[in-house]
């Protein structure tokens, strides 16, 4: 090990380079898991606040098949009602989505309209659903709206019974609001009294004309989250490939530019098993420093462009990436310097 960092030391030019590559290959993990977690949240934060543990769908008439999207799935009173006889179900809430445009004293907005029937709790201290809709902040700032104001919400009138903070669906801020409302914006057929049914407890199989699933599994029933997300995630593999191809290819030259000493030391009498743990220690140094820098400097890129863009910043889109790394780089070196166990000490004084 003492050869190692006497290497680093007296090689700081070239280590400073590897590092480098290793802090930006980091960095860029580090802000596209960061875009890729604000995205995803942007499309599912109000879904996962209402927790359930099933999300039904229905087909919109009996002669389509069911199938899990919000875009074509109509929940009617009889499909409800099965449901919420099923046994082993707690409860079970229909849940109406659409989105339109909400137009307040100073502007217009694009929004989500979540329906749910009237005195259901709403999600993290936003109050109940009743006579009058609940505005996400986003929208009401943008719209000029408060507590009281009277909004259009898809051509219809109605009141404004509170603000609340941000939650979204689909990309879009969400308006809670009752029932009657969103059958009123959506235009929704007679007897539809949701998109989705929102259960909470367990449901053993399906109803017919249904389909179940988990809440995760019910994100791919938005429009567009599967593509999207699965999209931003391919491009986090190709990544997470590169580094380790750029991390083999980096420290691979650099075994080979010091077989010789390497050689020498295994003449001497150095072990095989001492020399590849010099040469490990070496190359988890300066992965470690480089995917730290490289973290840290995510984080605080991340933390600038939050108020820009959709950008999630924890403990998990920051530390992750950088493990992450500092593991596929540290198995990519123990392949690039495999080498030095095989070393011929015979040979070894004959080039020395």
């Amino acid at each position: 090990m003492f050869l190692s960092i006497r290497e680093i030391r007296h090689a700081k030019g070239r280590f400073t380079l590897i590092g480098s590559v290793i802090a930006l290959m980091t960095l860029l993990v580090v802000m596209l898991t960061g875009l890729t977690e604000g995205l995803g949240k942007q499309n599912t934060a109000a879904l996962e606040s209402l927790h359930p543990d099933k999300v039904v769908f229905a087909a919109p008439s009996d002669k389509e098949e069911p199938e899990a999207s919000f875009s074509s799935s109509a929940i009617s009173e009889d499909v409800l009602k099965q449901v919420q006889g099923e046994s082993g179900v707690e409860q079970a809430v229909p849940l109406g989505a659409t989105q339109t445009r909400m137009e307040g004293s100073t502007g217009a907005q694009p929004v989500a309209v979540l329906g749910m029937p009237e005195g259901t709790q709403l999600p993290e201290g936003r109050g109940t659903v009743g006579d009058g809709v609940v505005v996400s902040k986003t929208a009401a700032e943008e719209t000029g709206v408060s507590v009281g104001s009277s909004i259009t919400l898809g051509g219809q009138n109605v009141q404004v019974k509170g603000i609340a903070e941000d939650s979204f669906y689909s990309h879009s801020p969400v308006v809670w609001a009752d029932t009657a409302t969103w059958q009123d914006v959506s235009h929704a057929k007679p007897g539809t009294v949701g998109t989705a049914v929102l259960v909470t407890g367990s449901l053993d199989g399906d109803i017919p004309g249904t389909v179940s699933t988990n809440l995760r599994k019910a994100f791919d029933a938005l429009p567009g989250y599967a593509s999207e997300h699965g999209s931003l995630v391919s491009m986090q593999g190709f990544l997470y490939g590169i580094s380790a191809l750029v991390t083999v290819s980096f420290l691979t030259v650099w075994t080979l530019q010091r077989t010789r000493e390497i050689s020498v030391l295994a003449a001497l009498g150095a072990s095989k098993r001492y020399l590849f743990i010099d040469a490990l220690t070496q190359a988890a140094i300066v992965l470690g420093v480089g995917a730290l820098i490289g973290a840290l400097c995510g984080a605080a890129l991340g933390a600038l462009a939050q108020g820009a863009v959709p950008f999630e910043l924890s403990a998990f889109t920051v530390l992750a990436p950088a493990v992450i790394i500092w593991i596929l780089g540290l198995v990519g070196s123990a392949m690039a310097v495999r080498k030095v166990t095989k070393v011929d000490p015979q040979r070894a004084l004959a080039a020395a």
